[in-house]
């Protein structure tokens, strides 16, 4: 027998429905917590941005075997005018669903810069933070 492992069946591939009539997909999921309360900016007309982040970890080994947490933060954006984000606060289990978008930018020192950010489409809270533990 050759190396090649021949299936019976033919393989099934888990996409959205969206993501099979598109001839790409840019989609971000995240379970993670969030870094601070939302902040509102108003834009042009009665549009408005919801910014905030969130926080993701991953434990693993590091070289000696000890076991190191990594932290990444996201930053995420949403364009919608809503009163559910009154509601969210710093340390919030969230799922967050959007699309990945690069910002570039000039930072005070004159340096180019580029910043990954998430446009949120989609958002569910998974568990407050307990304020009883605030205020312990």
């Amino acid at each position: 027998m050759s190396g090649i492992l021949r299936l019976n069946r033919p393989v099934t591939r888990c996409f959205s429905s969206s993501a099979v009539r598109a001839s790409s997909l840019n989609k971000v999921q995240l379970i993670g917590y969030v870094g601070g309360d939302p902040r509102m900016n108003e834009l042009s007309g009665d549009r408005r941005v919801y910014n905030y982040t969130v926080a993701t970890s991953e434990v693993k080994p590091d070289k000696e075997g000890n076991i190191v947490k990594q932290t990444q933060w996201h930053q995420v954006h949403f364009f919608a005018g809503s009163d559910w984000f009154s509601k969210v606060k710093k340390g919030d289990l969230v799922y967050v669903e959007g699309s990945l978008r690069y910002n570039q930018f000039t930072d005070k020192e004159g340096v180019d810069q580029t910043r990954a950010e998430i446009r949120q489409n989609a958002f569910r809270l998974l568990k407050a933070k307990n304020t009883e533990e605030e205020e312990e």
